[in-house]
């Protein structure tokens, strides 16, 4: 595979913290508990907190002060179990002036994966969903992808499984199994890379679990759950063939971007976000993980110590390197068997 260069990105769906050198030596404290399976989050300029239930379809909203609104932003109905349910949320990078918020979800009257907007009208959205995107089928229950993330340009991404359907993946006219790139109105970009009437900005994915840009530099950043094996961090491309799927983790074939980062023993990557100049991404078993940012080869992760590139587990004392172990067997659903559990962290 060709080598992506490596900048850095940061955090997984159920924490939000400060940066990592606030969290050095200090243990998380709990934030909000006693939630119904949240997936994914956005910040408000205000400082506002949206978030997503997986199950139930509601946008939750946290006030600048902490507090928990009790009325949801907007209720979506959704196809809740397995990998289903709504599962995505950005903000437009204007909001101000373009108050709309992005959400992903799995739709019960058709069993596709929709991508749509709606408008913010103060606590609550105003109107009706708006469709951007419609989206692979949610019928298989896996694989659906979700996470949006807005690029330097204004451009969102958008994260698409594969639907249970590998061969999709290397299909560049089918959108199973690939990154998106669309206008923040919906409309395909005419600079993207394979054609103008296409979304899709990079193909071979399998199971995308994060998005996120590196705000300094406008990198863009993927998890990605391999089958039993070669869960990845990459540096997406324009362009750009992932591999699946061919190849998982690093391979020789030219033609495949290496990722930067591979567990050969799954550990269930999740969400990513840029915090502090490192890369910050969750696994499964509820730990949080950072890269520091001066990688730029591929590395499997049970190197990262021996290349010098530290991974380190966030949350108090345990900064110990990543070794590439699975803490339990892998499981099927990533993101199922959390409902009653969830919540948020924050490091002070």
């Amino acid at each position: 595979m060709r080598h992506a260069r490596l900048a850095v990105a940061a955090i997984l769906i159920a924490a939000t913290l400060a940066t990592p050198a606030a969290a050095a030596g200090l243990e998380p404290r709990p934030f909000l508990d006693d939630l119904a399976f949240p997936t994914n989050m956005a910040f408000l300029p205000d400082g506002t907190l949206l978030f997503t239930e997986k199950e139930t379809g509601n946008v939750r909203v946290v006030a600048p002060d902490g507090r928990l609104v009790d009325q949801p932003f907007i209720t979506l109905p959704v196809i809740g179990d397995a990998e289903r349910g709504l599962l995505g949320i950005a903000v437009h990078p204007d909001f101000e002036r373009d108050p709309w918020v992005y959400l992903y979800r799995s739709d019960p009257r058709d069993g596709l994966n929709r991508l749509v907007r709606v408008r913010a009208g103060g606590p609550v959205a105003e109107g009706q969903p708006e469709t951007l995107l419609d989206g692979i089928s949610a019928v298989a229950g896996y694989h659906n992808g979700g996470d949006l993330a807005f690029g330097a340009d204004g451009s969102l991404f958008v994260a698409l499984g594969e639907a249970h359907e590998a061969d999709r993946a290397q299909d560049e006219t089918d959108i199973g199994g690939k990154i998106a790139r669309l206008t923040a109105a919906g409309d395909v970009p005419p600079d993207n890379p394979f054609g103008p009437d296409n979304p899709v900005w990079s193909i071979g994915h399998r199971n995308s679990f994060g998005l996120c840009v590196d705000p300094a530099t406008g990198t863009l950043w993927e998890t990605e759950n391999g089958p039993d094996v070669d869960d990845e961090v990459n540096v997406i491309e324009p362009g750009g063939n992932y591999g699946w799927p061919a190849v998982t983790g690093i391979s020789d074939e030219d033609e495949f971007i290496d990722p930067l980062l591979v567990f050969r023993d799954t550990i269930a990557l999740t969400g990513c976000a840029v915090a502090g100049g490192d890369l910050w991404f969750g696994s499964f078993d509820g730990r949080l993980w950072r890269v520091p940012a001066s990688a730029d080869v591929a590395v499997d992760a049970e190197e990262s110590v021996d290349h010098g590139r530290r991974a380190r587990r966030a949350g108090g004392r345990a900064r110990r390197p990543v070794r590439g172990r699975s803490p339990a067997p892998a499981r099927r659903s990533r993101r199922r068997s959390m409902s009653g559990q969830a919540g948020f962290a924050r490091f002070m």
